[in-house]
């Protein structure tokens, strides 16, 4: 609709202007024959410098004469009326959504062990990363621990247990999902020590429950975590070669990287004997990395916060175990 009120617009404009054009052009004609006459008048009947009669302009002018009269009797051209300009259109700026945040809200959706893009991560707020919840029974993680590492039993209830969420970074650099379930006394300094780990990009391989490597028993459970060098916390057994309750029974123990920080036993000659075959080489040099030391990361933040190292232990040595007193 609006192409074609601009395409008459524009035609009543073309109309206008011949029509101002042609009213020229008329007077002009009817100027140049009135002179025409006057000039004939005037050499009426003289002779040329050759002796030729001039032919008499007047001899013309009967003709000039309707023309003048025509002239003088015809309307003043009438110019069409100048066309209202048509009100031009506001165009209204289509708004251009602002992108979505690049960050990540919280870890919701994101299981153990999933890779996620650093550049997701916002790192002024970690602590939307790192999060401690109770476990309520029928929920996920409950329906992951019943009959597993959680069985019920007079020592340690479900509502005194905390399900925390968090990033690690992984042995290839990477952020990765991690969880543990620790007791809820010591969630917070937990949440506090792992956040400071994964800034300081202290590197862990995985960190899944127990439960994902269950294989029936808790003994056996244990044996098949580390043999994947998982690191876990919470798992209700007793402490090995014991049949006292471990720490880990209460929620007050964590492993780190068991195949670089393994649990041997020494003796009396300094023989040093391991149970898992890929912690060989670190049961007697601790030089390697991730082996943890009394200068390593994760020793400074659990010793400030209370916890012992079982690496400072005799014999056993534990040097993947931390745990601190109910």
């Amino acid at each position: 609709m609006k192409s074609r009120a601009r395409e008459r617009a524009r035609k009543k404009r073309i109309l206008t202007v011949a029509a101002a054009y042609l009213g020229i052009a008329v007077l002009a004609g009817g100027i140049f024959a009135l002179a025409l006459r006057e000039y004939g008048r005037n050499h009426a009947d003289e002779d040329d410098s050759n002796g030729n009669e001039v032919i008499g302009i007047s001899s013309v002018t009967a003709s000039d004469q309707s023309l003048k009269q025509s002239l003088e009797t015809s309307p003043e051209p009438v110019l069409a009326p100048t066309a209202t300009p048509l009100p031009t259109a506001t165009l209204t700026p289509t708004p251009v959504p602002e992108p979505s945040s690049q960050y990540l809200e919280n870890l919701s959706g994101y299981d153990a062990g999933e890779v996620i893009d650093s550049g997701r991560i916002d790192e002024s707020n970690l602590n939307l990363y790192f999060t401690s919840v109770s476990i309520e029974k029928n929920d996920d993680v409950y329906n992951r621990i019943i009959g597993k590492s959680f069985v019920d039993n007079d020592d340690i209830a479900l509502s005194e247990l905390r399900y925390i969420k968090m990033l690690h970074v992984n042995f290839n650099g990477e952020c990765q999902v991690g969880e543990l379930i620790v007791n809820k006394s010591v969630s917070d300094d937990v949440i506090s020590i792992f956040e400071t780990l994964f800034e300081d990009r202290y590197e862990i391989e995985k960190m899944h429950l127990i439960d994902d490597y269950w294989t029936g028993d808790a003994s056996g459970s244990d044996y098949n975590s580390i043999d994947h060098n998982n690191t876990s916390a919470f798992c209700y057994r007793a402490a090995t070669g014991s049949s006292h309750l471990s720490k880990h029974a209460l929620g007050l123990a964590i492993d780190i990287n068991p195949q670089q920080n393994p649990y041997v036993t020494i003796a009396d000659d300094g023989t040093v004997r391991y149970s898992h075959d890929n912690a060989a080489e670190y049961s007697e040099d601790r030089s390697l990395p991730h082996a943890i030391t009394d200068s390593d990361g994760a020793y400074r933040l659990f010793t400030e916060h209370g916890w012992t190292w079982g690496g400072s232990w005799s014999s056993p040595k534990d040097y993947q175990h931390f745990q601190i007193s109910g």
